[in-house]
Order: C-alpha cells, then sequence, then structure tokens
C-alpha cells in the first residue's frame, strides 16, 4: 500500500506522488476498478498528469515561500489563501476548479483526509468566487517570447504552435502532408482528426508550410533525442521565465494558438474573405464546431 511519512519534506512528497499517480497512464480507469473494486488512486492522461503536478509544484513552492516545508505542517488554511491569491489575480472557473482537484488528489494520496475533507466542505463556495469564464489571451509579441526562451527545442516548440495553432498535445502528432500542402492533427481534442490547408483561394502559405516542414524534422530529431515528456515537461518553465524576461504576461503555451488563429483571420479578411467565412474557417482550424469559438479567439 502507497504510503509518504507524514513529517515528509513536501517536495520529496510531491516526487514520490508524481511517481505513483503515473502509474496509471496507458491503462484505462475501468481495468483499476474492476482490478481492485473502487476509484482507481491514479492519473491515467499525460496531459493531467503534467497539469496536477504543475499544479502541486506551484503549491509546494508557496508553502515553502511560507515557512511550511513538511507534508505535516500543511493545513486547510494554507490551501485557502494559495487559492484566494489566484483568485485575486483573476483566475477563472474552471482554473480554480482544476486547482482544487489537483490539490484535493495530493491530499488523498498522501493520507491527509483531513485536508480533503476541507476542500470538500468549502469547493462550491471557493471556486464561485472567481470570474465567470476567462478568455485566452494571446502575446502581445510572441516571436519575442520566442526568442527569449532558452532552450532550441522549445523554440521549435513554440514556433510550431505559433504558425499552425495547434494544442500543446497536438504538436508531437502532427503530421505534415507534402503533396497536399497541409497538416493533419490525428486524434485531437475530443479524438477527432482535423486538418489545415495552408494554401487556399484567399491566402497561399507556402513559405510557411516549408518553415512548418523544417521545424516538425527538427523536433521530431529532439524527441528521439530527449523524448517528448522531457521536452514538454520543461518548456512551461522556460516559457515562463521568457515573459517574464520580455515583460509579457505569461498565458501559457495556448497563447500561440490564440496568436495564429487571431493572425489567420485577420490575413483572411485582409484578402478579401467575407468575415462569417473567415470565422468559420478559423472555428474548423481551431477544431471547434461552433463559428463562435472562432470569433472568441480572434479577439484574443
Amino acid at each position: 500500500m502507497f504510503k509518504v511519512n507524514e513529517k515528509a519534506g513536501l517536495t520529496y512528497a510531491l516526487k514520490v506522488v508524481s511517481s505513483f499517480w503515473r502509474q496509471g497512464i496507458g491503462v484505462s480507469k475501468r481495468e483499476i476498478y474492476l482490478r481492485n473494486n473502487r476509484r482507481t488512486p491514479f492519473i491515467h492522461s499525460w496531459s493531467t498528469f503534467h497539469r496536477y503536478t504543475g499544479i502541486t509544484k506551484d503549491f509546494v513552492k508557496w508553502c515553502k515561500e511560507n515557512g511550511v516545508n513538511r507534508l505535516h505542517q500543511v493545513r486547510y488554511e494554507h490551501v485557502q489563501r494559495f487559492i484566494q491569491e489566484k483568485i485575486d489575480r483573476k483566475s477563472s472557473h474552471r482554473t480554480i476548479k482544476t486547482n482544487l482537484s489537483a490539490l484535493k488528489k495530493f491530499f488523498e494520496t498522501v493520507k491527509r483526509r483531513d485536508v480533503v475533507m476541507e476542500i470538500d466542505k468549502n469547493y462550491q463556495k471557493t471556486y464561485t468566487q472567481a470570474r465567470i469564464g476567462g478568455r485566452a489571451i494571446g502575446y502581445a509579441n510572441p516571436e519575442r517570447v520566442i526568442e527569449a526562451l532558452k532552450k532550441e527545442e522549445h523554440k521549435v516548440l513554440a514556433q510550431l504552435q505559433l504558425l499552425t495553432g495547434a494544442r500543446i498535445g497536438d504538436v508531437k502528432k502532427m503530421e505534415v502532408k507534402e503533396l497536399e500542402k497541409s497538416i493533419v492533427f490525428h486524434k485531437s481534442k475530443g479524438g477527432r482528426t482535423r486538418e489545415i490547408s495552408l494554401k487556399d483561394k484567399y491566402t497561399d502559405r507556402t513559405k510557411e508550410f516549408e518553415k512548418v516542414k523544417e521545424l516538425k524534422e527538427q523536433l521530431d530529431r529532439y524527441i528521439e533525442q530527449k523524448s517528448w515528456n522531457s521536452i514538454r515537461t520543461g518548456y512551461y518553465a522556460d516559457l515562463k521565465q521568457a515573459c517574464k524576461k520580455v515583460g509579457e504576461r505569461y498565458s501559457g503555451s495556448h497563447a500561440f494558438r490564440v496568436n495564429y488563429l487571431k493572425n489567420r483571420y485577420e490575413n483572411l479578411i485582409k484578402n478579401g474573405c467575407p468575415a462569417p467565412e473567415a470565422a468559420k474557417i478559423v472555428s474548423e482550424e481551431a477544431g471547434h464546431s461552433r463559428e463562435e469559438m472562432g470569433e472568441y479567439y480572434r479577439k484574443g
């Protein structure tokens, strides 16, 4: 049975918990339930794993800055203050809910039932203090942010997002189709496969296509050398530092997707595409079935 010493350091606790969580990657939740006749204690997707460990890592850092270094010293009040600071920075409902879920998962794993109960008890009251919605925000100068990244593999990753509007999880799955001059994203969000053409009746982005092709080849080489997970994990920290260096508000890697969609919409309009059709094209390229999502992103 998994157990962490109640007086363990928070950094150590996070390390062993993350190793425990990742045992579920590649295994179905149903399989775990049938085997153990209870809800899974693991995490079953890389995206959730990275999100939850990132949130918990931020919490551990916050605790240390506030003089709390060991697991048994943590109280619900610390969770409450950590979350409140995020609410004060205008985080959305969704962001606060995700943070609460990640911290609840952490404290469930380390058997701190007292903290888990308080999170559950105050859950609705806490997240309803956050702002409703939360528009994705692009970078004011994305090229400058990319240039400020320290590692070349992260620059390649960011450029691919900026040139294709890819979600971070789609970049690795990207297929460059030479003959069609298009980019295919296999099993994107919601299990859909989507395709964007870099040559249509309004725009000819042949140069961009060649650049994407070159960058994808570079990324594949980096993945062979360093592995996708290590590249992706280090990307966020590098991006945060790059934003700090150039004075941009950190909006995550998703900001490059917003920049792409906004630029794409404006370029279509500039080349004579009617606004409703431009919104439809942007929505389809974003992988959304609703045209208003294209409108949402292009304002980012």
